[in-house]
């Protein structure tokens, strides 16, 4: 769960902090007033809707980042990725840990990678602004949605684990009483039956007319003790037995009972066993009841067959109908699993189906719930390896990615000294000897002359060292080259 309301104020307030300081920032990417405010209300907004629609909380803020980034990225790209970081990643988490199908999210987060690659690529400072968009929403989306994911499965793990103490602890409610039903049965078969003999004999005893009248007396005495103590017995053996003996309503009765227009099919004509019985009764009453709620006015068909297969569907719901919480069903299904049966519930052509097929006596069983929880921490293991694995690729593509593109970046754009010197304002542009690509479109703090187009090269071909961001700037209007200087932009 989300947790409480103080949980998402607190994961609000924090986030915003980033997204309040570039608004008071003196940097020259600093968002105005309206963007602080419009951020921070989609940012809410996103915590409020993630539980119900993840994708559309993760693609509002994903959304937010890029225009916040692509805007400021040629004054002050710094600003544009902090600014909302904290946001998109707190975001992207919970929709990753509240998406019950995780392909809508990951679909919104391959939509936002395609699109802010493209528009990168094409209006807002080329391959290094495509790579700085591929590795933040690698790092604040795909990252934190993965680990969302686990947090998920664990979650559901717990929670099936909660559901499997529960039913131990009803199979133990169920073993007590089966205990306590069979020792009863054992009582009344031979400690009962010894005390009825025991006051027939000691009945026949005083009308025999040789006693004294002492005699006689104490053998009215012993009668009168012997059943008082048959009289105890069976009180205990009914609070042994409970509710045993309670007559069990049939399917008829509870077809009877529901008001609703009903076709009953009953081919079972054989007694059934106790326990079963009661089975049955729950699964048409559950049945029933849900009728009522989800689809009143729809006919139903109850179906029983001679081998204990049990059906029970409805037409179509009207177009409104109550929202249920499932937990009927559930409830249904644990039961039916009790005694050994299967269990299915869904959505038809035509309606909706409940079927359930019963033993004839209850079976042992391997609960539903050890089958989930084996499912569920299979699904823990492959959820973490894949949190592990997106991680790790997300980390290694940037370490990796991130330095061998500045490579390529720099070796691709280098104009060597030679070339440079080589270069004689009022040369055509097409006649200067001029690599392919250059280093940086519109490099922070420097300034073209006036009514000039401007080149910027690499001075040299590595990009670690302490010259690493000189450049060499060649100026043009109408296409001749009117200046060229040397950046030195020395770092450290």
């Amino acid at each position: 769960m989300m947790g409480p309301v103080w949980l998402r104020l607190v994961l609000w307030v924090g986030a915003a902090l980033p997204v309040a300081g570039a608004g008071v920032t003196s940097r020259a990417g600093r968002l105005a007033v309206w963007e602080v405010v419009l951020y921070l209300a989609v940012f809410a907004a996103a915590l409020v809707v993630v539980r119900a629609r993840p994708a559309v909380a993760l693609g509002s803020m994903l959304s937010a980042w890029l225009v916040c980034y692509l805007v400021r990225v040629e004054l002050d790209s710094a600003t544009g990725v902090v600014a909302l970081a904290p946001a998109l990643a707190v975001t992207s988490f919970f929709a990753g840990r509240h998406a019950r199908d995780p392909r809508a999210s990951a679909i919104t987060l391959a939509v936002a990678e395609f699109a802010g690659v493209v528009v990168a690529l094409t209006e807002r400072g080329g391959s290094d602004t495509a790579l700085a968009v591929t590795s933040g929403i690698g790092v604040l989306g795909v990252v934190p949605w993965a680990f969302g994911r686990f947090r998920r499965r664990y979650a559901e793990l717990q929670e099936v684990g909660w559901e499997h103490a529960a039913l131990l602890e009803r199979d133990a409610d169920n073993a007590r009483d089966a205990e306590r039903a069979r020792l009863a049965g054992e009582m009344h078969d031979l400690v009962g039956h010894e005390l009825a003999r025991a006051a027939l004999l000691v009945g026949a005893l005083e009308l025999e007319p040789t006693l004294t009248p002492q005699q006689r007396e104490a053998a009215r005495t012993a009668r009168t003790s012997v059943t008082a103590a048959a009289e105890r017995l069976a009180d205990v053996m009914q609070v042994l037995r409970a509710d045993e003996d309670e007559p069990v309503a049939t399917v008829e009765e509870v077809v009877a009972r529901s008001g609703l227009d009903v076709a009953l099919t009953n081919h079972r004509t054989e007694p059934l066993d106790g326990i079963i019985a009661r089975t049955v009764h729950r699964v048409v009453a559950e049945a029933l009841t849900n009728v009522i709620k989800h689809a009143p006015g729809a006919r139903v068909t109850v179906e029983l067959s001679a081998d204990l297969d049990l059906r029970i569907t409805n037409g179509p719901a009207p177009a409104t109908h109550a929202v249920g919480s499932g937990k009927g069903l559930v409830g249904l299904a644990e039961r039916v699993a009790l005694v050994g049966g299967r269990f299915d519930a869904g959505p038809t052509a035509t309606g909706f189906e409940v079927r359930a097929k019963l033993p004839e006596r209850p079976l042992p069983r391997t609960t539903p719930t050890h089958v989930r929880r084996e499912r569920t921490e299979e699904e823990i293991r492959k959820t973490a390896k894949r949190t592990v694995l997106i991680t790790t690729v997300v980390c290694a593509g940037i370490a990796v990615g991130v330095p061998g593109y500045m490579v390529f970046d720099a070796v691709t754009s280098v104009l060597t000294p030679q070339q440079f010197e080589r270069a004689r304002p009022g040369q055509a542009e097409d006649d200067l000897d001029l690599p392919l690509r250059t280093r940086v479109d519109n490099p922070l703090g420097v300034t073209a002359p006036p009514g000039t187009e401007c080149r910027y090269y690499s001075t040299h071909a590595n990009p670690f060292d302490h010259d690493r961001h000189d450049l060499h700037q060649l100026c043009f209007r109408d296409d001749r080259l009117v200046s060229k200087v040397w950046l030195a932009r020395r770092s450290g």
